[in-house]
């Protein structure tokens, strides 16, 4: 009560949105070193774990484009939403080449790559551009949810990056196995996160 009137709390309600991020199954391409080539196949040994992981739960499931993401994503939902926003970073002319040939052959490029998020020796896309793409992706996804994401390592090593404001550099710094995930939550304005192993 103030000066004889009763003063009423107010409750503000915030809306959270959460995303799983979550890294697709092993492929054959990854176990031979080489890099994606957007038409690689998972190892379905992955589904059985996935299946019980998220089947049956009730979550909107969004995926990249690429192969080993929708087979992914088809272990637990018939008919996942794509969105090429999610889609793998543009490797250029190094899809599908072994990373040892790359190195044989432009030891300098490759370095750059590894080092310099500007840098897309390959003539594809740079982790700089890629980071633009993903965080414009995951501002649409603010409300409704939960949303599992299959999508690529390192998109969620650039979403990590960001959300914690950290040098987008660091992303060389970070491992992600297959099938682990990041989970992110939004209330009004600010991400949180939650890492889970595969």
């Amino acid at each position: 009560m103030i000066d004889g009137k009763v003063k009423h709390r107010t409750t503000i309600h915030t809306m959270t949105t959460e995303l799983t991020l979550l890294c697709h199954a092993a492929t054959h391409a990854m176990k031979a070193g080489r890099f994606p080539s957007g038409d690689d196949p998972i190892d379905a040994a992955a589904c059985a774990h996935l299946a019980a992981r998220f089947g049956g739960t009730q979550r909107h499931v969004v995926t990249s484009p690429a192969r080993a993401a929708r087979e992914t994503a088809a272990c637990f939902d018939a008919s996942p939403a794509i969105d090429r926003s999610f889609d793998d970073l543009n490797y250029g002319h190094w899809r599908g080449r072994a990373i040892r040939d790359v190195h044989d052959e432009d030891p300098q490029g490759l370095a750059a790559w590894l080092s310099e998020p500007a840098s897309a020796p390959h003539g594809g896309e740079s982790l700089e551009a890629l980071a633009a793409r993903v965080m414009a992706a995951l501002d649409r996804y603010t409300h409704g949810g939960p949303y599992v994401i299959v999508t690529h390592a390192i998109l969620v090593k650039v979403a990590l990056a960001r959300v914690l404001n950290a040098p987008l550099a660091s992303v060389y710094a970070m491992d992600f196995e297959p099938l682990s995930s990041l989970v992110l939550t939004r209330g009004e304005t600010i991400w949180r996160l939650r890492v889970n192993a595969g």
